[in-house]
């Protein structure tokens, strides 16, 4: 029985041997998963699916230049929400002013400290999911990319040197964002204060 290949090796794979099934692969486990970071980085539909695209054509680059080198620190994810990231720091946060309304997808996945409830577990619905699109639009971008890339599955030691911040900073934006998250999700709405 074989094993699947590792995201690496597809990498490789398309890389060295130009195999379009390899990054066909690749495309096909980590899109949705991609489209998700820059939803929750980016609170736009269209700007995610841009600098989306983007992000993969500059894989294709990456290949066609053969400069795809493996970490073993780095999992091919975290490499791939870098480049997003970079790509969506460069074109539009510089842009974006900090009133935008933001928008994620119908859930945020994050694994939550068993300390404090997750705030994923006080959302009911779609009503509680607008509330989350608002809390996260409150939040300051720099929490917002700390908990958009913790969302994505990147370990605390990478998105430090993602983000460029000690661990420190870092855990501390996650505990802040978390916290006022938290708050906001707890708040009552004008309809509940009424009853």
């Amino acid at each position: 029985m074989s094993c699947a290949p590792t995201d690496a090796e597809l990498m490789l794979r398309f890389q060295r041997d130009r195999d379009c099934g390899a990054f066909t692969e690749l495309f096909q486990r980590h899109k949705g998963g991609l489209l998700r970071f820059l939803l929750r980085l980016s609170g736009n539909r269209a700007v995610a699916e841009d600098v989306s695209q983007h992000t993969w054509i500059k894989v294709l680059e990456v290949a066609h230049q053969r400069a795809y080198v493996p970490q073993l620190d780095a999992a091919f994810k975290t490499w791939l929400c870098v480049l997003a990231r970079n790509h969506y720091i460069d074109e539009y946060q510089r842009k974006i002013s900090a009133t935008r309304s933001v928008h994620i997808p119908r859930l945020l996945q994050l694994a939550a400290d068993t300390t404090t409830p997750d705030p994923v577990e006080l959302m009911h619905g779609h009503e509680s999911a607008a509330r989350l699109y608002e809390a996260l639009s409150t939040l300051p971008f720099e929490q917002r990319d700390v908990i958009s890339l913790w969302a994505a599955g990147v370990e605390i030691n990478a998105i430090a040197a993602i983000v460029g911040a000690p661990r420190d900073t870092i855990l501390s934006r996650r505990k802040y964002a978390l916290a006022k998250l938290r708050v906001a999700l707890l708040a009552p709405q004008p309809q509940e204060r009424r009853a």
